[in-house]
Formats: structure tokens, C-alpha cells, sequence
């Protein structure tokens, strides 16, 4: 089959396609003020899971960290899961300024060269990210598993955590590959090994 060299003799312009595909750019000002005072005076739950040692893990650098988790032991045998993420309507007013951008732009959009958001930066990296050590609204699942790896019990509710580390992809496959990986996660080769083998 012949093959054909393509040269690009301009840069590529990822601003032209968000142009034509109406990708929204700034937030508007009511946005950014309404994302200020909510950071200010979030709804917080009254349960308080902060003693749950959570880790996120994400690309390196991320600072919109949404997501955290702990596998243990439990005794007996089997397993928790502990999988919390962010509770962004703890800081949204339905209806709101920002409510109403985020149902604009749906969800965040990555492009080669930038990332545009769904919330306001005040929130997605900060107040509302689930940042190490800092006291955080989330909605969190507690999963018990037997030791097959099935599903026995799970718990769901809003809750105040603490995430414990701010742990990367790459750092996070080495430690598991040189088994050094921190407590938090070191179970989860095995508890993955189980769930992948009940879904064949």
C-alpha cells in the first residue's frame, strides 16, 4: 500500500476549533463573584469521615483533585473500599450563576493545549478540590467486600474527609510495581485481581 508524508506547514490552531465549536473561554463575572462567596460558606454535612486516611490520584500537577480513596482489611477478611468524591453542590446554588454555566458547558473539556473547566477555578482547585490536609465536603461510599472480592454492604453518604496525599499515576505504578506503595492503596492490585476475576 503506498504511503503518503503529511507535512503541516502552519501551527495548529486548537483556539480556531474551540471557536467553531463554541467552547465556552472565561467565566462570566457573576460566576466568578457567586464561586467566591460559595467557597467562603459551603453547606457542610454533619458526618464527619476525616479519620478515613484517603489519597487521590490523578496526573501530575492536577490541582481539580475530585476523587480520593483507602482499601483495608477488614477483620475476618475481605475488604473496604472507602471512594469519596468532591461534593461540588455543597458550594452550588441551584439555579444560580454558576448552576447555570455549568449546565452550559456540560463537563470539562480537554484540548491538547489547555483545559476548560466546568467550574470556576475558586472551586474545582480549590475550595471544592480535595486538596492533602485540607477539611473537604464529598460524597463518600464505604464498600465492604468479601474475600472473594464480592460486593457485601455499602454505605453512602455526605461527609466531611481529609485526603492524606496527593499521589500521581506514574509515581503511583511504580510503587505498586516495586511494592512500596503507601497503605492507603497497596491493597489494590489484589482487590482489582478479585474484581476482574468475577467479571469474567
Amino acid at each position: 500500500m503506498p504511503t503518503r508524508r503529511l507535512t503541516v506547514r502552519a501551527p495548529l490552531r486548537f483556539d480556531a476549533v474551540r471557536a467553531e465549536l463554541d467552547v465556552p473561554a472565561e467565566f462570566p463575572t457573576e460566576v466568578l463573584a457567586e464561586a467566591e462567596q460559595a467557597a467562603a460558606a459551603p453547606v457542610l454535612p454533619a458526618y464527619d469521615a476525616t479519620d478515613v486516611p484517603l489519597v487521590t490520584v490523578d496526573p501530575p500537577g492536577s490541582r481539580d483533585l475530585d476523587q480520593a480513596l483507602h482499601l483495608a482489611a477488614r477483620p475476618g477478611g475481605g475488604f473496604r473500599v472507602s471512594y469519596a468524591i468532591a461534593d461540588v453542590a455543597a458550594f452550588v446554588r441551584p439555579g444560580g450563576a454558576i448552576d447555570t454555566e455549568a449546565r452550559r458547558r456540560t463537563q470539562t473539556l480537554y484540548s491538547p493545549d489547555l483545559r476548560t473547566p466546568l467550574h470556576p477555578p475558586e472551586l474545582g482547585e480549590g475550595a471544592a478540590s480535595l486538596l492533602p490536609d485540607q477539611v473537604r465536603p464529598a460524597v463518600l461510599w464505604r464498600i465492604d467486600l468479601d474475600p472473594a472480592g464480592e460486593v457485601a454492604a455499602v454505605d453512602v453518604r455526605r461527609a466531611l474527609v481529609r485526603s492524606r496525599a496527593q499521589l500521581d499515576y506514574p509515581g503511583l505504578q511504580a510503587a505498586l510495581d516495586s511494592g512500596t506503595a503507601p497503605e492507603p492503596v497497596a491493597l489494590l492490585p489484589r482487590v482489582g485481581e478479585l474484581r476482574t476475576a468475577l467479571a469474567r
